[in-house]
């Protein structure tokens, strides 16, 4: 099934839009005119001659003249077929008037100046009512393609802002791996299988705006696994989920800035005592991702450095300041909380 694109249903609206003013329009003409007449007929008549002509000033101007020749900067032209479209349908419904309606009032429906100024006065009113028409379309247009161009330059910043994250984490994964290599450990092979894993990830889903919570946290899992390996003592690492919602779905790579995070910055990998707690909650329409080490590398940034930066300029386009994202540091211990609406 092919879905309409937004300018065919903005297209649509204002038609609707347009229908419904004129629909409008005409009855309220109507039940005043069949009040001037003994045969409500003929209001009617007059009414519909009348709406006609409206119509065909308007849309003439706002669809044709102006389009093809005022905008196109052939003003002379404009102004000329103008002048020339205008009298001809004055004429046209003059003529019309005077043979419908005539032998009811036929002081005022012949050709004469008092039939002439009150049809050339309404019609003219009707075709300047036709440039603003085009001035408010050609005004939504406008704003539509500013808000195209915004939305497209915030998907740009976005979709840098995530391929920043992969080369870092790619540069260490390789390094995790030419070690093990080096020393010849019988886990290469395994190393290797969950880097495909991780590599059909950014392929498939980190390109997307929004991926299931459950693969971001076999992308997760995945991510610790291969940081343990390269660690002498392994950290003791619990990673609460139960109380969440798996089906959910959010924008990618969101949580692993603080993961790694806690590998870089907040194990020591020099003792074999670290320990880790990763909780992923959900309370009130609100995701939380709480991660906690033991061990903190006082010497390193105690903001986490170019990923939570990089982290929180993402948060801040996708959700504006409806999140929230802090660092809590101790003697004992660096705690980092995410906050951002799920649905």
């Amino acid at each position: 099934m092919t879905v309409p694109s937004v300018d065919t249903m903005l297209r649509k609206k204002l038609l609707r839009i347009q229908a419904a003013v004129w629909g409008f329009f005409y009855i309220f003409l109507v039940l005043y005119s069949i009040q001037k007449w003994e045969k409500p007929v003929y209001g009617i008549l007059s009414v519909t001659v009348a709406t006609l002509t409206y119509m065909v000033a308007v849309y003439g101007n706002a669809s044709w003249l102006i389009p093809r020749f005022y905008q196109a900067n052939r003003k002379t032209q404009y102004f000329l077929y103008a002048t020339l479209f205008l009298g001809a349908l004055v004429i046209i419904r003059m003529y019309a008037e005077q043979q419908v309606l005539l032998p009811m009032h036929a002081a005022f429906y012949s050709m004469g100046l008092p039939h002439f100024s009150f049809v050339f006065i309404t019609n003219f009113l009707a075709f300047m009512f036709g440039a603003l028409l085009r001035i408010s379309i050609d005004y939504i247009h406008l704003l539509r393609k500013q808000e195209e161009m915004r939305n497209q330059q915030l998907a740009a910043e976005l979709n840098l802002l995530k391929a920043q994250v992969q080369p870092h984490f790619l540069f260490n994964t390789l390094n995790n791996i030419y070690y093990l290599a080096y020393t010849k450990n019988e886990r290469t092979a395994e190393v290797v299988a969950r880097l495909s894993d991780i590599m059909r990830y950014f392929v498939d889903e980190a390109p997307k705006e929004r991926v299931p919570l459950l693969t971001e946290i076999d992308f997760l899992e995945n991510y610790m696994e291969l940081e343990q390996i390269r660690m002498l003592h392994q950290a003791a690492i619990v990673f609460d989920r139960d109380a969440i919602n798996d089906s959910l779905i959010i924008p990618p790579m969101l949580m692993i800035p603080l993961v790694e995070n806690i590998f870089k910055h907040g194990v020591d990998k020099s003792v074999a005592q670290n320990d880790v707690v990763i909780r992923l909650e959900q309370q009130d329409g609100y995701l939380h991702f709480i991660t906690s080490n033991s061990h903190y590398n006082h010497e390193k940034n105690g903001k986490g450095g170019l990923g939570l930066t990089n982290l929180r300029k993402r948060l801040t386009l996708l959700y504006g300041n409806d999140f929230t994202l802090t660092t809590e540091k101790t003697d004992q211990c660096f705690t980092a909380t995410l906050k951002f609406p799920v649905a």
